[in-house]
């Protein structure tokens, strides 16, 4: 590690920055914040000992040809040997941080639900997220924005100067604008559905299986020998694909690619992170299923409950063996007691670990087993 020229509060702020990017704002400001840092930190440089996460490392460009890079064991270390009064300018910067970027945080909710509240009035899905988002005082309301958003097909790295509300308007008009491409994606979709519902026979039947669990959101993870490729994958090289996290995952002799499932009206859905994949996924399934003939497929819907024990939302999980012959899709679901023996079964040591947290593992009608608090 280099330490060479960083001192004092420029250094402290580095540390606190590292630290709130690394474990979240989700820090309890009634307790001793400096205690929860070291916890956390301690937990993810024991999970990187057994080589279950990588430590980020950050540097910082002093000027000259230096730089200042360290890590969480760097920051730990300075937190158990650091004077009471260096702990304090760092618990003090932490404080001030944390709040900060709750306040920020407040801010990115308010935007996404006005955003999403002006996206329902036009009557058609158009994806929003604020990706990243900062502000820096000008005047009195006026701010200099700087933010990543995903609005509709692309994503935008960009600033503005004024106010919220000017900030918001800019977001609403961006998103009519969009509105036009996602109508056009979602119509292509559409037609891709038909078109191979009428060529695979059973494939309607399978996706309205799906689709009759899925309320808002749900997650497809469809895991095979050997999966197509979607076409934005199409010429790279596998370890580049999994190095850049663009969705595939190998374990042992197995392919995973996972598939986002979006409601955008009463009875329409769409297939993919992204909306140009929307018009793909059918084909792309049908094609990885007809090179593989049988495909293990996990689904996993959100509902809109929260857990009362863990705060997280309640997922349903539902299994399927999907299988094609003669041109034909047929599919077995798991039963509840097949899903939850699954996911709770080490499958090289064979041995039992804890199942996932606020989880319904669903098989056919109301089989179910509950790893929630309450039904």
């Amino acid at each position: 590690m280099h330490r060479r020229g960083t001192r004092g509060l420029e250094r402290i702020r580095w540390y606190v920055d590292y630290v709130l990017d690394l474990v979240g704002i989700g820090l309890d400001e009634s307790k001793d914040l400096v205690a929860q840092v070291r916890d956390k930190l301690e937990e993810v440089v024991e999970e990187a000992r057994k080589g279950e996460v990588v430590i980020p490392e950050q540097s910082i460009y002093l000027g000259r040809g230096r730089e200042f890079t360290f890590d969480a064991e760097d920051i730990l270390k300075f937190l158990r040997e650091a004077q009471p009064e260096q702990l304090d300018v760092f618990r003090r910067e932490l404080l001030r941080e944390l709040r900060r970027r709750k306040r920020l945080s407040e801010e990115v909710g308010r935007i996404e639900e006005e955003v999403r509240r002006y996206v329902k009035s036009l009557g058609i899905y158009v994806p929003f997220a604020i990706l990243d988002y900062d502000r820096f005082k000008l005047w009195k309301n006026k701010y200099h924005f700087i933010f990543k958003a995903e609005i509709g097909a692309h994503k935008y790295l960009d600033e503005y100067e004024g106010t919220l509300d000017e900030l918001i308007e800019l977001f609403k008009e961006v998103v009519r604008r969009e509105s036009r491409e996602i109508s056009r994606l979602i119509r292509r979709a559409r037609s891709e559905r038909e078109r191979w519902i009428r060529e695979v026979g059973g494939l309607s039947e399978f996706l309205s299986e799906l689709e009759s669990h899925v309320i808002e959101t749900a997650i497809l993870t469809i895991t095979g020998p050997k999966l197509a490729r979607p076409s934005t994958w199409r010429g790279l090289d596998d370890g580049v694909i999994i190095a850049m996290g663009m969705g595939l995952e190998k374990a042992g002799d197995l392919e995973v690619i996972k598939w986002d499932i979006t409601r955008v009206g009463p009875s329409e859905f769409v297939y993919g992170a992204h909306p140009h994949l929307w018009p793909e996924f059918y084909g792309w399934f049908v094609e990885s299923l007809r090179s593989n003939g049988v495909l293990s497929i996990i689904l996993r819907s959100f509902r809109k409950e929260v857990d009362e024990l863990t705060g997280l939302p309640v997922k349903e999980l539902r299994g399927y063996v999907v299988s094609m012959s003669g041109g034909r899709i047929t599919y077995r679901q798991l039963t509840a007691r097949e899903l939850f023996e699954a996911h709770t079964t080490d499958p090289v040591t064979g041995e039992r670990i804890e199942p996932e947290p606020a989880v319904i593992y669903c098989g056919p009608g109301d089989d179910r087993i509950y790893s929630i608090r309450g039904t």
